[in-house]
């Protein structure tokens, strides 16, 4: 037995490192030449585009029902005991757990006026705030914990979910996880060895793998169980009999912990946590940071043309004193345009107010019109109901149902905010902002498309089945995975998650109907029990509504100022470009020849280094 350290391995690729290589030596360069051109405000974004590059945002949820091993599941993944776990112990808040220096926690909880306020803990006193004994039924009000921690895993972007229980799949987390399954890069499905897949099991995954890019199932606790292979196989008929390409791994946490503890490298490889770990490299962390690197190198090569730009204009006057006057008037033109185009009159500006405005009044039509199908389907089918069990069913399907109307809203938000940065994108493509600074003719020192951060990613890439695809991409890979927990992560589990999750419907109509196939068949009674029954739906969903409607006008008043602020801020580091390269040009029509000479070699070099760093980055793109 080979003793070693074993410490949870760094998933990675061959393939993307290179162009992640390349566009971090890339932009590196970038910064310092920017640096040396004066310019603090491009060095900062170009720095911001490299941190991002080193560190995509990653998100995996980790989902499963109750007592199935989640939580030991991420205590392994990340080799320390983080997450609580005791046989007594059950998950009943989301807990985010991040890269930090140092451990710490963060509880974000709701308050009695509705107002939400985040407090610090003590990483031991956690069970008493996500655990089913400290915080029952979420009693606390917690929307969700986060974690930072030091961890090779986690140090490359990848933020863990250990999400509650699902309560056999019926009950609203599993429609409340659905929900945002949409904003998250991958899924851990955890079952542990004891019983094969039920059906409601197999029926999350297949809803699963059509809303998340990447879906695992991690089968648990085979230390305790001897005829762990055997379920291992029925699982994967069930799979394959649903056509799901469901890669499964069987781990042993608790192989796992004594591995790390004892630095065995054989019991560690007999966990067979490394296997996981490399299936969430290349599957899920591999890709991101692809499409990070791709962003953040379009970024940076965007900001080394409009520089590099900068610098042609300004040797081209270098070398034709004679055109300075004709070039400053010019100059002072762009100026005034870029100014009238800062401004709120500008057009790009009317267009961003008046798309945010129709974008709100379409995404709230459409989400009160499914939310009106839903009641009403729901009448039909409560018209119907004569059994508990049928009750549960109907359940099941009015939280699936409002799960998806919820994810599909903010999805349409996101779709529409992408409509909108790419119509503002082609206005300012039309507005005549070449100039001549030389007798060589116009140059052009805009590329719109070139000039904007968190573009989205190809949709053709994505490997979607439904009709979610492009805001799916579009989500994902805008904002470097922001959104999700800054939009959905201020959301989800604080209003239709804690709704969908805690389901008074499911606790205040089932015990009604629980005695409707017995002796009860006066149809008085029958009829009060479908009455209260539709009262409590509707109600349920107008809890739903409300809190739905609230947050997507918030959101909306949020796209439109980060569209208005990101779009000033470009044209703000264009006419910062400008107006350098007409004081550069008043400065040089006072240097002597030999002066002009030597401004004009340092001139070249940066030039020429600058075109060497857009050819980096434009190979990594």
């Amino acid at each position: 037995m080979t003793n070693a350290p074993a410490a949870p391995a760094t998933p990675a690729s061959a393939p993307a490192a290179a162009p992640a290589a390349g566009s971090e030596a890339g932009i590196v360069e970038l910064v310092r030449i920017l640096q040396q051109v004066e310019r603090p405000d491009l060095a900062k974004r170009a720095s911001a585009a490299a941190a991002r590059l080193k560190r995509p945002s990653t998100v995996v949820c980790v989902v499963g029902e109750f007592k199935q091993g989640k939580s030991s599941l991420v205590n392994g993944l990340l080799g320390r005991t983080i997450c609580p776990v005791d046989d007594d112990l059950a998950t009943s808040a989301i807990t985010l757990v991040r890269y930090g220096d140092e451990t710490t926690a963060t509880v974000r909880r709701r308050g009695d006026d509705g107002a939400t306020a985040s407090q610090p803990v003590a990483v031991e006193d956690l069970p008493n705030w996500v655990s089913e004994a400290g915080n029952p039924r979420n009693s606390k009000q917690v929307e969700r914990v986060e974690i930072s921690v030091s961890s090779p895993l986690l140090k490359q972007g990848l933020v863990m979910v250990d999400t509650p229980g699902m309560g056999g799949l019926g009950a609203g987390h599993a429609a409340a996880t659905l929900a945002f399954l949409p904003f998250a890069d991958g899924l851990v499905f955890v079952s542990d060895a004891s019983a094969e897949l039920s059906a409601p099991e197999v029926e999350f995954l297949r809803r699963a793998t059509e809303l998340c890019p990447t879906v695992m199932f991690a089968l648990t606790k085979i230390d305790l169980y001897p005829q762990w292979q055997r379920i291992a196989d029925l699982n994967r008929g069930h799979l394959e009999r649903q056509r799901l390409p469901v890669p499964m791994v069987a781990v042993s946490s608790v192989v796992r912990a004594e591995a790390l503890a004892r630095k065995d490298r054989e019991l560690n490889e007999h966990s067979n946590f490394p296997v996981l770990v490399k299936e969430l490299g290349d599957k899920v962390v591999t890709p991101a940071k692809a499409g990070a690197a791709k962003r953040s190198a379009s970024e940076a090569a965007g900001i080394a043309a409009m520089v590099r730009s900068g610098l042609e204009a300004e040797k081209a006057v270098l070398g034709d004193p004679a055109a300075t006057k004709a070039a400053m008037e010019r100059l002072d033109v762009a100026k005034a345009r870029l100014e009238h185009l800062r401004g709120p009159a500008a057009r790009w500006s009317t267009i961003v107010g008046d798309r945010t405005a129709d974008l709100s009044n379409s995404v709230m039509f459409e989400f009160r019109a499914g939310m009106r199908t839903i009641s009403r389907n729901m009448d039909e089918v409560i018209e119907g109901l004569s059994k508990g069990e049928t009750w549960d069913d109907m359940v099941h399907d009015l939280q699936a149902d409002v799960a998806d109307e919820v994810a599909r809203a903010f999805l349409a938000l996101e779709e529409g905010r992408l409509a909108i940065r790419d119509a503002v994108v082609e206005t300012l493509g039309d507005e005549d902002l070449n100039i001549e600074l030389g007798p060589s003719g116009d140059t052009n020192w805009l590329d719109v498309s070139d000039l904007w951060q968190g573009k989205a990613l190809d949709a053709g890439g994505s490997g979607k089945k439904r009709a979610f695809d492009k805001g799916m991409v579009g989500l994902r890979g805008a904002q470097g995975g922001v959104m999700m927990f800054g939009m959905m992560g201020s959301f989800l589990p604080a209003a239709a998650g804690a709704l969908l999750a805690t389901n008074p419907v499911l606790l205040g109509i089932g015990a009604l109907f629980g005695g409707m196939g017995l002796a009860d068949d006066r149809k008085r009674k029958v009829q009060m029990r479908r009455q209260a029954a539709r009262q409590q739906v509707r109600q349920f969903l107008d809890d739903v509504q409300f809190e739905v409607t609230n947050q997507l006008t918030s959101v909306t008043r949020d796209i439109q100022r980060e569209l208005r602020d990101e779009f000033t801020e470009r044209l703000g580091e264009l006419q910062r470009t400008w107006t350098n390269t007409a004081k550069s040009a008043q400065e040089d029509a006072q240097r002597s020849q030999q002066e002009r000479q030597k401004k004009g070699g340092e001139l070249d070099q940066r030039i020429a280094a600058l075109k060497k760093v857009e050819a980096v980055l434009g190979a990594a793109k």
